[in-house]
């Protein structure tokens, strides 16, 4: 879907591929990178363009020098975790306060705090905050239980404050069963699509932040830099790294390790207070 949008088409099916160019390539990376996708994402992006080029290409429909021009586009380089920013406290309680303040009807205000509360205070993954039901919170135990990547259970502890926030949505929750967050009309009423409550998408919640200027500027917060600021305040208050890559649902603590942000202040006290200690 978001390789045919990109070529301005409906569906992989509806693309004219003989057509395509390394300019319409360069285009698509560079409308790719625009969306805060990470460099991982964009690879993966091209690496499936370049594989449909090259049926086209063994097919016969393009010529070898267009086929080895966009053959030639090479992968964006970097890290996403240096090009994002890490949400300070102040910064989310100012977010909060933000759309508490939109003009907007309260059942959409509601809902979209709770969706930043998930995102910043229980460190999912946007694709788990769309696809969470109201029956995945264990409100005897306050955590939401729930299956993540990789279709792995997990189990996250929620904070009070997070969980109130989640408890004053599903207060205006239209079903209280199905899908959490759902789609709202500008009226702020649940959006039915046939008989059914519609959920939000992974796209969706990337929306939410785009709509409250998180993706503005040169430092972006899209919803993957608000799950690494959830890591980084646990680990910068104490938090065993163990603990917070289960939290995170990785497979792997290295994984953790580099969504983890430590300021040169921190590294500095590493030093100062701990090196001739007593």
């Amino acid at each position: 879907m978001t390789i045919s949008k990109g070529l301005g088409a409906q569906s992989i099916y509806d693309i004219d591929w003989p057509s395509i160019t390394k300019n319409d390539v360069n285009l698509m990376l560079s409308l790719w990178q625009k969306k805060c996708l990470s460099p991982d994402t964009i690879s993966l992006y091209l690496s499936v363009l370049k594989s449909v080029i090259k049926e086209v290409f063994l097919l016969e429909q393009i010529s070898t020098r267009r086929y080895e021009s966009i053959k030639s586009v090479s992968k964006p380089g970097g890290s996403r975790i240096k090009d994002h920013h890490i949400l300070a406290l102040e910064s989310f309680e100012s977010l909060l306060t933000k759309v508490d303040s939109w003009t907007q009807p309260v059942m959409t205000s509601v809902r979209d705090q709770a969706i930043f509360h998930v995102l910043v205070g229980a460190g999912l993954r946007r694709f788990e905050v769309a696809g969470l039901q109201c029956e995945d919170i264990d409100h005897e135990h306050q955590r939401l239980q729930f299956i993540g990547k990789g279709n792995n259970e997990r189990a996250v502890k929620l904070h009070e404050f997070t969980y109130q926030a989640l408890m004053q949505w599903l207060v205006l929750h239209p079903t209280k069963t199905g899908a959490l967050f759902i789609r709202l009309t500008k009226g702020g009423r649940a959006y039915y699509k046939m008989s059914d409550i519609a959920g939000l998408s992974g796209h969706a919640i990337y929306d939410v932040c785009r709509k409250y200027g998180l993706l503005d500027g040169n430092r972006p917060v899209p919803p993957h830099s608000l799950r690494r600021s959830y890591a980084t305040w646990l680990y910068s208050n104490g938090s065993d790294l163990k603990h917070i890559s289960k939290l995170l649902g990785h497979s792997s603590i290295k994984t953790t390790e580099r969504y983890v942000q430590t300021s040169q202040e921190e590294i500095d006290d590493t030093v100062t207070v701990n090196l001739f200690k007593k």
